[in-house]
């Protein structure tokens, strides 16, 4: 197997996200626009691709595959769902009825199936706050789960009839005429600005990393992110030379620097500081420690540390480890 950095590019990427929207939530931080947060949610999207069609194209069968992108998402994902669930009852002012038709009720129903965005609140909870969402970064939880159920479709039934390699090649290129399309019909017809981070005007990220299991890019130097990382901050916002960018950062960091490896001890535990720093940030806020931000930094960063290390080897690598 060869070795790479998926690991550490996993938490430095989730780290990135997590101080970004600590710069967000936290009012006026002095650091926060420094952290790429939006590059960051793309790189994890070019690295799902790659492993998620990886996982899928070993010879396994479909139930196996299921199950496997089941344990590594849901378990902890309804855990945090429903611990914010109980907390804003333990907040709210009077009774678990009126709790629950206020909107709490509505709030565990969507988003325990991923329709995050119908009820992104609870009921007086963070309502002081810069946006009452009680987890704001769990939209792109949604997208995961979109691609994890389009992989068989395309690797499955499509590429029964197309080569894979020209298969994800003519899927970048729907995606991207989908998202000029998409921004056409939002500028003209006033729609939600929300709909070009979805399926499948995201999806030529994921096909970005898939690509790399159908191609080998080692014309890629590490030398050249010299090149890139300026590249990574003009070229945001052009959406047919992006994704690619993106893809060649990730594909530099991961396959041509140096291995570096995360001892076992650390784990990967990406996932929890993705999923948990969000509403963790939410409540430092309410309880006023970001009032003094160097308070708020510190207590955050040793929070979020010690809550997704003992999300990783409490939770989600026994759920992987009984899975394989």
């Amino acid at each position: 197997m060869v070795k790479n950095n998926f690991n550490l590019l996993r938490i430095i990427l989730a780290l990135s996200v997590f101080y970004y929207h600590m710069g967000y939530l936290g009012g006026n931080m002095p650091f926060w626009n420094y952290f790429p947060g939006e590059f960051a949610v793309r790189g994890f999207f070019v690295i799902s691709g790659y492993l998620i069609v990886k996982s899928y194209l070993k010879p396994k069968s479909l139930r196996i595959y299921a199950k496997s992108r089941f344990l590594r998402i849901y378990p902890l994902y309804f855990m945090i769902i429903v611990l914010m669930f109980v907390v804003g009852y333990i907040h709210y002012s009077d009774g678990f009825v009126s709790y629950i038709q206020a909107g709490a009720g509505k709030y565990l129903f969507y988003n325990l199936i991923f329709l995050n965005w119908l009820q992104p609140s609870l009921p007086q909870l963070f309502i002081h706050g810069v946006i009452p969402s009680v987890n704001g970064a769990l939209w792109t939880i949604k997208v995961e789960v979109m691609f994890y159920i389009s992989v068989p479709i395309i690797y499955g039934i499509f590429a029964r009839y197309i080569n894979k390699k020209y298969l994800t090649i003519l899927l970048m290129v729907a995606s991207i005429l989908c998202y000029y399309l998409t921004k056409y019909l939002i500028t003209h017809y006033a729609l939600n600005s929300h709909y070009l981070v979805q399926l499948p005007q995201t999806l030529v990220f994921f096909m970005v990393g898939a690509f790399f299991n159908f191609y080998k890019f080692n014309f890629l130097k590490p030398v050249y992110l010299i090149l890139i990382l300026p590249l990574l901050y003009y070229t945001s916002h052009v959406y047919f030379i992006y994704p690619f960018v993106v893809g060649a950062f990730i594909y530099i960091v991961a396959f041509q620097l140096k291995h570096v490896s995360i001892h076992k001890r650390i784990g990967d535990p990406s996932y929890g500081i993705y999923v948990i720093h969000f509403p963790l940030m939410q409540m430092l806020v309410m309880l006023g420690f970001f009032q003094n931000y160097m308070v708020g930094l510190l207590i955050s960063t040793g929070l979020i540390l010690i809550l997704s290390s003992l999300s990783w080897h409490l939770i989600e690598s026994k759920l992987l480890h009984k899975n394989y």
